[in-house]
């Protein structure tokens, strides 16, 4: 789920008219005009070089390039240049926030409420950075109000839909997404996420509006495509039909193969990085367990249930997935890669000082906390960095998740990842996400070896679904936490939720997904395949 607003143009703010000189170039910014919206902006600075509306909208225009550094600069100098407005503070913190800087993006936050924000634009972006550093409750504060300024857009109502759905409130976001297709009945996100969240049956579902949505979308919007077929796969699923569920997701999946390129290669390189990193680096095996409790694993293998479990504890916070940790170890190798996965940034964690990154890291995350109390870390992708997180954080300890293999590939199959996450883009083929569980198990198997285990510890998916209560003993001793009744009642914790699984956790332990791999053995098999030859499917299977 994704709360940024992707047309940020400024022409759509409703700005206070007290301070809009460039009218002209927020209305073709409106209309993705960036070349003329520029070259406008760029002659009113050689007119008035103190113009900081001029400085705000080329910040703008940077930003929707995804160039936040320059972004960055150019918000601040509409600041130094006296701009009145709220909006240069609210869009330099949302650069802070893409460039893990939560502090400072908070900071931000602050003085841009002391202007009092009023424009839908404005409170929109201040309530999608709150959400992206996990303050979900001030999220939707900010969002509502976002849809009372402008009770015509239906972004602003997707947008609280879904912090009211991180929030646990599905009844509220199920209103909030019927809302926006009030005002814009061919709005895509909201119509995928309202099916979503509901339960179809043969006498009631989405499928009739799904598909007339389906033969009339643009051939150039993959990712609308690709939303669409999901949710048609999700009608399906909740019918009993393996077939068309996986028949609607290829459909989907294809969509996005033809726009992005095959990343096994890097992928491969990745976790080779990983195991000789795992090798190269001393691990102490005596440190106390009072730091940070990271949770790490492939997607949809029960992360966010074991997070729930550890955060329900009276000592523990969920600092949701955050992306702190790679971020500051690519900081600390001096690599400008975007990728957060480089092979060339995992390699070279063994020849900087990781104390500094640790040191940088918890900074960063107990700003968002604003506190210095011990926290849960659930970003998946962390595996990755587990031999350079425990090298880093001395009291920290590493939590993997594992599952079945063919259950985790028909998850991640199921998942709707945005095509704007590289790090998901094996996800797309069933060839390559069956090699890349193989390259993960393989991974995991390495650090059993190798890092000790009274700090990297791996908990099956299978046992914890069947065996909660001793399961859930071994998580709270390994983590260094008394056993207390809140952590087996994890469904009765009231915090956020911002991931895929938003609405399971709320619900007590289930084993339903548990080999639900075998209802779809025949539409796998291209993957089950790999999966024997690798050695990672046993004789039952």
């Amino acid at each position: 789920m994704t709360i940024d607003n992707p047309n940020s143009g400024a022409a759509r703010s409703g700005q206070p008219a007290r301070f809009s000189p460039l009218h002209e170039a927020r209305r073709l910014l409106g209309g993705k005009r960036y070349r003329e919206a520029h070259a406008l902006c760029r002659a009113m600075v050689e007119q008035d070089p103190d113009c900081a509306d001029a400085f705000y909208v080329l910040g703008i225009i940077s930003y929707e390039h995804g160039d936040f550094e320059r972004a960055l600069k150019l918000f601040e100098v509409a600041v130094q240049k006296g701009h009145p407005e709220p909006g240069p503070h609210v869009q330099a913190a949302r650069c802070f926030a893409h460039l893990n800087m939560p502090k400072q993006a908070l900071a931000r936050i602050d003085a841009a409420k002391r202007l009092n924000p009023v424009d839908n634009y404005t409170l929109a972006s201040i309530g999608a950075t709150l959400s992206r550093l996990d303050r979900h409750e001030e999220a939707v504060v900010f969002h509502r109000k976002a849809t009372q300024a402008s009770p015509n857009d239906a972004l602003s109502f997707f947008n609280l839909g879904s912090s009211l759905q991180f929030m646990g409130d599905f009844n509220g976001a199920k209103e909030a997404y019927r809302s926006a297709l009030r005002i814009a009945p061919a709005y895509t996100p909201a119509r995928v996420h309202l099916t979503l969240l509901t339960q179809h049956t043969p006498e009631h579902n989405d499928l009739p509006l799904l598909q007339e949505a389906w033969e009339k979308r643009h051939p150039d919007d993959a990712e609308g495509g690709l939303q669409l077929a999901h949710a048609i796969a999700k009608v399906h699923e909740d019918l009993a039909d393996p077939e068309s569920v996986m028949i609607w997701l290829d459909r989907g999946k294809a969509l996005i193969r033809q726009l992005v390129p095959d990343q096994q290669v890097q992928d491969r390189a990745s976790f080779d990085a990983a195991k000789t990193l795992a090798h190269a680096l001393e691990q102490d095996p005596d440190t106390p367990a009072d730091g940070p409790i990271f949770i790490v694993g492939l997607p949809r293998s029960g992360t966010t249930l074991v997070d729930r479990i550890i955060s329900s504890h009276s000592e523990i916070i969920s600092a949701g997935e955050r992306t702190e940790f790679g971020a500051c170890l690519h900081r600390g190798t001096g690599e400008a890669s975007r990728d957060i996965l480089d092979a060339d940034v995992i390699s070279r964690a063994a020849q900087i000082d990781l104390s500094a990154v640790g040191e940088r890291y918890l900074e960063s995350v107990r700003a968002i906390l604003d506190g210095p109390q011990r926290f849960t870390d659930k970003m998946p992708i962390n595996a990755f960095f587990a031999p350079a997180i425990l090298a880093a954080i001395p009291t920290a300890r590493v939590i993997c998740l594992r599952r079945h293999p063919a259950d985790s590939v028909l998850s991640i199959y199921r998942q709707l990842f945005a095509p704007s996450a590289t790090h998901f883009r094996y996800a797309y083929h069933l060839e390559s996400l069956a090699n890349h569980v193989v390259a993960f198990h393989q991974l995991i198997s390495t650090y059993v070896e190798t890092l000790p285990k009274s700090r990297f510890m791996v908990i099956d998916y299978e046992n914890l679904v069947e065996n909660p209560g001793a399961e859930t003993r071994r998580l709270l001793t390994f983590s260094g936490l008394a056993f207390e009744q809140a952590c087996l009642d994890f469904h009765g914790n009231a915090a956020p939720v911002a991931t895929a699984s938003v609405a399971q956790v709320r619900q007590p332990m289930y084993t339903s997904s548990k080999g639900r791999w075998v209802r779809y053995r025949e539409q796998l098999q291209p993957a089950l395949e790999i999966l024997r030859e690798n050695g990672w499917m046993g004789q039952a299977d």
